[in-house]
């Protein structure tokens, strides 16, 4: 569909205000993450945490004419450390990569898992500050639409009263 000039201010607007709240929430919860995994710099790659943080993003999801919402994603793991797990972890066979060892592998056993829920992504919209910021924000640009659609509606009904 086509926008009209007045259409695609209006879009271009939102998608700047998606776009920042986006950022603001997604650097907040990536902070949060951080702090309570005791993320320094790169991260250890053999606890599996920094994919946590390059698979947690925060993006807008624009519509036709305006601002549809924010989508949040994130990995397997950081939604199990979210919620928690309660289960078995099954045996499997563990790779002994290090050459002290005397053989290639081993087999673990299977083993009961209570993980606690930490419950990162709790509210990260209202604690990040994006949920006021799209208030507002929103408020002014759909406040703006409305004047171009009744501005147009009034330009139409003009002409028509002038043409007929």
């Amino acid at each position: 569909m086509a926008r009209n000039p007045e259409q695609q201010k209006i879009y271009n607007k939102e998608r700047y205000i998606g776009r920042k709240a986006a950022k603001m929430a997604q650097d907040y919860v990536l902070q949060l993450l951080k702090q309570q995994l005791h993320i320094r710099n790169q991260g250890d790659p053999k606890k599996n945490i920094k994919p946590i943080l390059e698979a947690t993003k925060v993006r807008a999801k624009m519509g036709n004419y305006r601002l549809l919402g924010l989508n949040f994603t994130s990995s397997k793991i950081g939604f199990i450390l979210h919620y928690g797990h309660v289960g078995t972890r099954g045996a499997s066979t563990v790779i002994l990569e290090a050459q002290r060892y005397h053989k290639n592998a081993t087999q673990r056993k299977a083993t009961q898992v209570d993980l606690p829920a930490k419950e990162f992504y709790n509210n990260i919209y209202a604690k990040s500050g994006a949920l006021d910021y799209l208030v507002k924000a929103l408020a002014e640009t759909r406040i703006d639409a409305i004047k171009a659609t009744v501005n147009s509606l009034v330009v139409q009904l003009n002409t028509q009263e002038n043409g007929s």
